[in-house]
């Protein structure tokens, strides 16, 4: 036990004025002689010898009275494991305000970040002497309050302005960071730590910081949430006329059964459908939605799910591309050679123009105007120079595709070419005759190209080939078509966000008899709108990260604007050298606009970390027994919150149990003391 005030125990010299009063009038008694004082001599022994023993027991009572009164004004406390300092001496204090999406859970008409932000004046009010107060937030993390406080001095707490973000933190890490650069000698180091806690600190934090005092925060862990995790198109076919499945699920992560819960479906605007479902506690459902979008371009939508503690996950927004007239260019040494794709193309564009068809002779390749074409078909290219080598990179890092139909020229095709376009390597032509030929397979069922496509009878679908070449592929090659003896027909090669279909064997009747298979045209349409679909700027990004929007050429130099979910305008600058915007401005959940000269050019979604859903949560009570020493504890709202951060800070405080003590001697003295009146014998 110790003292906050010691100085008073000086007063404990006080106790012995009973002792003396008592002492004093023993000495000052006066003798009175009576006549006959033998009955007085017969109750000497008893009667006398017990009033006099009843005397010293009220001494020891008043003295303890006093001795308690003195403990108790000299601010007994019990220590604890910190070093014990006055209140007079200065401090430091940290406070992490965590204002991350799962602190915007809402219970009782209060966010939990409100609930943590209204604890700050009992916090600060328990603060004594001088003390350095540092404020942070976790997200974006930085410090919002330093200066010296002194006691008494109240702090406009609301003038911080605090917001709730929607974006992730690392907590510990941001912690730590914090604690590594508090260069305060003062032996009372406090860190108060608001947040929901997602996770217990690594090993080595408790012993790197054992000189602090952490105190932590609870929230309700009862929850009634719902969320929808994720919203996904089934089919990767996209077209206007063509049925769109959207396949939606969702999660019931709260502690009550939820029934009759709408779940609704919107497309620009209009709800397309809703379905009425129930969900146990912790279970997930998927659902599947099936629309046609009737329209193309950037097409906008939603799902939506009925209000509850957490809203934050109520909604998912998402964008996706629907092409309205697509651009290929074929490029081939010899024109005469692309009737057969010519024919292809033009059946698949219909009467809808679906296509834009170019066809251009080029005995090398060497300068190429890309900017306006989607597909690029290049037809057993001969010579392909470095210029042309990197016109066709640059149409690939831009999202543009290639459908490489190699022939009997492959086998002269540079090296750089094979490297800097990540082609398989030639390795000779295969020519089996006249007489007979190899049969092809779907080597990959999964793939889009071939996944929804139903053929009744695919020996009869698929072709014959009689000669081919037969080249070496990568790791990351993918074999969509293979030969009965397993050699690649059709290959698959990922670049960046856009790909290359290599196809082995040309379409012409002297190589194979693709041009009389009516595989032909739905494998060349499928090719064609998978390869156009550029779901690259309406592909989502979590919440704070930066999203990158591929730009035309011709448009970089206009003025870009940024709608934001809350309506919010921002002037976005292009990155001129790689042709691109490289938006930071996504701080808010939900969908964005972009748009080039006041016309609408794409939109993008963001969404919430995954580890900022509520239901991810430590256990504070295994988080607490986990310090070594007894420097963390749980400031609950139950209890006097001044008071606990006192008693760390100092110690238990002691007074009371003096005080009560110091009240019951003094009611025994009042009860030994009294006066007995005795009615005289008859």
């Amino acid at each position: 036990m110790s003292f906050l005030f010691p100085s008073v125990l000086w007063g404990l010299f006080t106790s012995l004025i009973p002792l003396i009063v008592h002492l004093f009038n023993q000495n000052t008694t006066k003798t009175v002689e009576f006549s006959s004082i033998q009955h007085i001599k017969a109750l000497e022994s008893d009667s006398i010898r017990s009033l006099k023993l009843k005397q010293w027991i009220l001494v020891l009572i008043r003295s303890l009275i006093i001795v308690c009164l003195i403990l108790m004004c000299s601010g007994p406390i019990q220590r604890n494991n910190l070093k014990w300092v006055p209140s007079t001496k200065e401090s430091v204090a940290v406070v992490v305000i965590d204002n991350s999406a799962s602190l915007g859970v809402e219970k009782n008409g209060e966010t939990y970040l409100e609930k943590n932000i209204s604890l700050l004046p009992r916090i600060f009010s328990a603060f004594e002497g001088v003390t350095n107060l540092k404020i942070y937030q976790t997200n974006p993390p930085k410090m919002i309050f330093n200066d010296f406080i002194e006691e008494g001095i109240e702090i406009d707490y609301e003038n911080l302005k605090i917001q709730q973000s929607m974006g992730k933190d690392n907590l510990w890490f941001f912690v730590d960071s914090i604690l590594q650069h508090v260069n305060d000698n003062t032996p009372n180091k406090e860190l108060f730590i608001l947040s929901d806690i997602p996770s217990n600190p690594p090993l080595n934090f408790m012993s790197n910081h054992n000189e602090w005092q952490f105190y932590f925060t609870e929230n309700d862990k009862a929850l009634n949430n719902l969320s929808i995790n994720t919203v996904s198109t089934v089919n990767q076919m996209k077209l206007p006329n063509h049925l769109l499945k959207l396949n939606t699920k969702i999660e019931n992560s709260g502690n009550t059964e939820r029934k009759n819960v709408p779940i609704e479906l919107y497309l620009n605007e209009d709800r397309i459908g809703q379905i009425v479902s129930s969900f146990m506690m912790n279970r997930t459902k998927d659902f599947l939605f099936q629309a046609y979008p009737g329209k193309s371009g950037i097409i906008k939508g939603r799902i939506e799910i009925s209000k509850d503690d957490y809203a934050f996950d109520n909604t998912k927004t998402f964008e996706m591309y629907i092409p309205e007239r697509i651009s290929c260019k074929v490029i081939a040494s010899d024109v005469s050679k692309t009737s057969i794709i010519k024919i292809a193309l033009e059946s698949i564009s219909g009467k809808d123009r679906l296509l834009d068809i170019e066809l251009k002779e080029m005995s090398s390749i060497d300068i190429l105007y890309l900017d306006q074409t989607d597909i690029l078909f290049l037809i057993d290219p001969t010579n392909i120079t470095p210029k042309g080598i990197q016109a066709l990179k640059i149409f690939l890092q831009k999202g543009g595709s290639i459908f490489w139909i190699s022939g009997q020229n492959f086998r002269n095709v540079d090296s750089e070419v094979l490297v800097n376009l990540n082609l398989p390597t030639y390795q000779n032509t295969v020519f089996v005759g006249s007489d007979s030929y190899f049969s092809a397979k779907i080597a990959n069922r999964e793939n889009p190209i071939f996944n929804d496509l139903n053929l009744r009878n695919p020996n009869l679908s698929l072709p014959k080939i009689f000669k081919y070449n037969k080249v070496k592929t990568k790791k990351n090659h993918k074999h969509i078509l293979a030969l009965n003896n397993d050699d690649p027909l059709l290959i698959e090669i990922q670049s960046n966000s856009s790909k290359i279909l290599f196809l082995s064997s040309p379409l012409d009747l002297e190589w194979n008899n693709f041009g009389l298979k009516g595989l032909i045209i739905p494998m060349l349409h499928r090719s064609i709108i998978l390869s156009a679909i550029d779901e690259f700027n309406t592909a989502p990004i979590e919440v704070g990260m930066v999203k990158k929007i591929k730009v035309q050429s011709q448009l970089i130099n206009q003025k870009w604007k940024l709608i934001t979910p809350n309506k919010n305008e921002i002037l976005l600058i292009p990155n001129y050298e790689k042709e691109r915007l490289d938006i930071k401005s996504t701080n808010e959940l939900g969908s964005y606009d972009v748009y080039v000269d006041g016309e609408f050019y794409t939109a993008f979604s963001t969404s919430l970390s995954e580890y900022e859903t509520p239901k991810i949560r430590a256990n504070l009570n295994e988080l607490v027994s986990n310090f070594q020493t007894n420097n963390a504890s749980i400031l609950l709202d139950s209890q006097n919150i001044v008071e606990s951060i006192k008693s760390k800070r100092h110690g238990k405080s002691l007074w009371r149990i003096f005080l009560i003590f110091a009240v019951f001697l003094f009611l025994v003295e009042s009860f030994l003391s009294r006066p007995i009146s005795r009615k005289p014998a008859s």
